[in-house]
């Protein structure tokens, strides 16, 4: 029986620690695949944004369920890095080819969080892992699974696509849900020589001409591979900034405009990802709308809207409120001034009157304190929309 394909793909931020490329010859044609895939099935000047770079071999945890109490046994994989460098967004993607383990469980350890990378150095948990890139986690693992469609389960599909292990030794259960039964039997295949299904979690896909040779196999996988990373990317634009807006909301009491706007302007960095229009083919162009609509990303663009709003709101009306507060200080102020004014001149009127000269400049005295209270308002209110 062949083993799976499988694509675990994970969204990350930041910048890559140079020093940690490692061109393996697997790794790069398979960076080369891609990029030629690209080229060819997307408009050159965007294809052109998203390069990858080969990580080398590691190892990955497989255990039962049980995890705490599993005996682990470890997985070769091939790890790369898709990364758009104008939006400092990215993939990492571990690759396990023709996988002779349980794809299930597989799916069970990285979504149950239970994931364990060793780098023959050391044995980190993901974001651990991650983090020894220079790059920090920024969205929800995906996996695709590849396999022959003769092979088809809709049982299987079913447990992939929730995520869950069908062997469980945790404890014994069967997946009846009436979603995952519709998604199991949704095929969203552009073409006749492959079925496809799609869930938040997992792509499930099965081929015609699936064989044990892995690089045969990536010729008929680049185009999904492809349409999935720019799906993960959309998602890690927005699990990025909105965990950004929920930091600010959580830790900053000062949230300002030009803070709001910065994040805004961070975002808007990831536009070319939203273009419907970069692939050059119609199907293209369709499959990538099922797999957004079955990653829910409307969903996750719906939260990012609420949570802009938010702070929007928050920032305005801190601005509004501080600007209120200076304008009643001033008018205070100036009252003040005044009073004092008129009882300097009525002191003036009166020595006037009795033949004293009695003239103190209180009226050039008090547009000083007047300018200068206008100067540090003014400054203060400069720093505020910096967010100091």
């Amino acid at each position: 029986m062949l083993g799976s394909d499988i694509y675990i793909m994970c969204p990350v931020t930041g910048t890559l620690d140079k020093k940690k490329i490692k061109h393996l010859k697997d790794l790069d044609l398979y960076c080369d695949f891609m990029h030629e895939t690209s080229m060819y099935e997307c408009e050159k000047s965007f294809a052109n944004t998203i390069t990858r770079s080969p990580l080398g071999k590691v190892k990955i945890s497989y255990m039962s369920d049980e995890y705490d109490n599993a005996s682990v046994e470890w997985i070769d994989a091939l790890c790369v890095l898709t990364y758009q460098e104008k939006s400092e967004l990215g993939i990492l993607v571990f690759i396990v080819p023709l996988c002779s383990r349980d794809d299930t469980q597989i799916g069970d350890i990285v979504f149950s969080g239970h994931l364990r990378i060793d780098d023959s150095e050391k044995i980190y948990d993901l974001n651990s892992y991650i983090r020894t890139l220079k790059l920090l986690s920024c969205g929800k693992e995906k996996i695709i699974y590849t396999n022959s469609l003769a092979l088809k389960s809709v049982e299987q599909i079913g447990y992939l696509l929730a995520g869950e292990t069908a062997g469980s030794e945790h404890i014994d259960y069967r997946i009846r849900d009436q979603k995952l039964e519709e998604l199991s039997s949704n095929n969203i295949a552009m073409y006749d020589f492959y079925e496809l299904y799609a869930s938040t979690n997992s792509i499930v896909y099965l081929v015609n001409g699936f064989s044990d040779n892995y690089l045969n196999n990536l010729e008929i996988e680049a185009l999904l591979i492809y349409i999935c990373e720019i799906a993960v990317l959309q998602n890690a634009a927005i699990g990025r900034i909105n965990g950004q807006i929920v930091d600010e909301l959580m830790q900053n009491s000062n949230i300002s405009t030009s803070k709001t706007l910065k994040l805004q302007v961070e975002f808007g960095k990831t536009i070319l990802l939203w273009d419907n229009k970069i692939y050059n083919y119609y199907m293209s162009q369709q499959l990538s709308n099922s797999i957004v609509s079955a990653f829910e990303t409307d969903k996750l663009l719906e939260e990012y809207e609420r949570n802009s709003e938010h702070i929007e709101q928050i920032a305005s009306l801190k601005s509004a409120i501080s600007a209120d507060i200076e304008g009643k200080v001033l008018n205070i102020l100036a009252f003040a001034i005044s009073i004092g004014e008129l009882v300097q001149l009525i002191k003036q009127l009166v020595a006037y009157y009795q033949g004293h000269t009695y003239a103190l400049g209180a009226s050039g005295i008090s547009v000083a304190i007047l300018l200068l209270l206008a100067l540090i308002i003014k400054r203060n209110r400069k720093n505020r929309n910096k967010g100091i």
